[in-house]
């Protein structure tokens, strides 16, 4: 079970400040990040921050092992072994190579905030080394998926009868729902940057692209558009099994997503999508969405 316990031994302090450099070994610190006991682990995560902090060169022969403690089931390990690999990352984010992997893995996690933090490193690596990152986008798509959320919170009725209680287990469920979101989001904010910099590299993801277009949340169904859209610039070829699925994203409930599409279906440049795009110029409500389908229908007919 994940646990947050954070509570030191007597004499001990967990600041990392008060972990001086000479303090701990490598040895030492190895040890206690592989230890069964989470009070020496975050012992040793402790002594990573106080080196990190001073100096990040410092950190980099135990690197290994930090990336290793983010999959830690106890929040402030992982946690904390993440804020090491972040601050690592801003001095000199080529030294996260072959560690890259232990970020993915932290979206995965049940403890939401382990999730949450995870997403934020890894959508900063995708902007200043998107080569790190492009090797895990079908991981990212995979996390991106299996947290899809219930289109409606647990109520608690049937579980709880006091309505005090039940409230407050609402509002904390409330309140991990949304940072679930967030996570999901920087997560497909992390894939458009990929496809973005790398379009050729997700090439093989297009298949994963393709199922997150049906997603509740329209941000991530318009990131997943995003994605396509990006590819299919660069090439349309590599995009074109997922014509039909994105004309069926021009009656999506969101004026954002559908623009989008239309954005997309311009890059592929598929005549066939012609007579769907003069539909939306007819018929969308949103009148931006409506002139950008005509245009685009325009610029086809006229390129074909």
């Amino acid at each position: 079970m994940p646990t947050d316990s954070s509570e030191p031994p007597d004499g001990l302090s967990l600041d990392s400040k008060s972990v001086s450099l000479g303090e701990i070994d490598d040895a030492e610190i190895r040890a206690a990040l592989s230890s069964s006991e989470p009070l020496d682990r975050q012992r040793g995560i402790a002594a990573c921050e106080a080196r990190v902090e001073t100096n990040v060169d410092a950190v980099r022969p135990l690197l290994d092992a930090v990336a290793s403690a983010v999959a830690d089931d106890n929040a402030p390990v992982a946690l904390r072994a993440i804020s090491v690999l972040d601050t690592v990352a801003e001095s000199d984010p080529a030294t996260l190579e072959g560690h890259t992997a232990a970020l993915v893995g932290a979206v995965d996690s049940e403890i939401v905030d382990v999730q949450l933090t995870g997403a934020t490193v890894l959508g900063k690596l995708a902007v200043s080394r998107p080569a790190l990152v492009a090797p895990h986008v079908p991981a990212v798509i995979d996390a991106v998926r299996a947290t899809e959320l219930d289109t409606e919170p647990q109520d608690f009725g049937d579980v709880v009868a006091d309505a005090v209680t039940r409230r407050t287990l609402r509002d904390h469920e409330e309140e991990e729902r949304k940072r679930r979101i967030s996570a999901r989001r920087t997560l497909g904010n992390v894939v458009v940057a990929i496809a973005e910099a790398k379009p050729q590299s997700i090439v093989d993801a297009v298949p994963d692209l393709i199922t997150l277009l049906d997603d509740e949340d329209p941000t991530i169904a318009g990131g997943a558009v995003d994605a396509l859209a990006e590819l299919a610039a660069a090439n349309p070829t590599a995009v074109a099994p997922a014509t039909d699925r994105l004309v069926d994203c021009l009656d999506r409930d969101s004026a954002v997503v559908r623009a989008r599409t239309v954005r997309a279906v311009g890059h592929l440049g598929d005549a066939a999508t012609v007579s769907h795009l003069r539909t939306a110029a007819a018929d969308d409500p949103d009148a931006d969405v409506r002139e950008l389908a005509a245009e685009t229908a325009n610029y086809i007919a006229d390129a074909s």
